[in-house]
């Protein structure tokens, strides 16, 4: 008689955990190729466009957000974007600091 190995439960899920790393990787490699850490300096207005110009079923929540751009435009005359990586809160900070 020959016994047949049958995979286990454990090389099961280590070849998922390989396969699901992988994608992580791929969707990260592409987010880091099309997206920069932090962009160029904007004038704050672009914040009252991006809230200004939303569809009509968000215009009530959208409110609040213009409210708030239009306050922050009486303190800060620019603002950078900051890619969301997990990092973007630190990275946010030190600019901060330095400019």
């Amino acid at each position: 008689m020959q016994s047949e190995t049958m995979p286990s439960d454990d090389d099961d899920a280590q070849t998922q955990d390989k396969l699901t790393q992988a994608q992580l990787t791929a969707i990260e490699n592409e987010i880091k190729s099309s997206q920069p850490l932090t962009s160029q300096l904007l004038p704050i207005s672009v914040l009252l466009h991006q809230y200004s110009t939303t569809a009509a079923n968000e215009q009530q929540q959208s409110a609040g957000f213009i409210q708030s751009a239009q306050f922050l435009s009486t303190k800060y005359t620019s603002l950078r974007r900051v890619r969301g990586d997990g990092n973007c809160y630190y990275r946010a900070f030190l600019y901060s600091l330095c400019e």
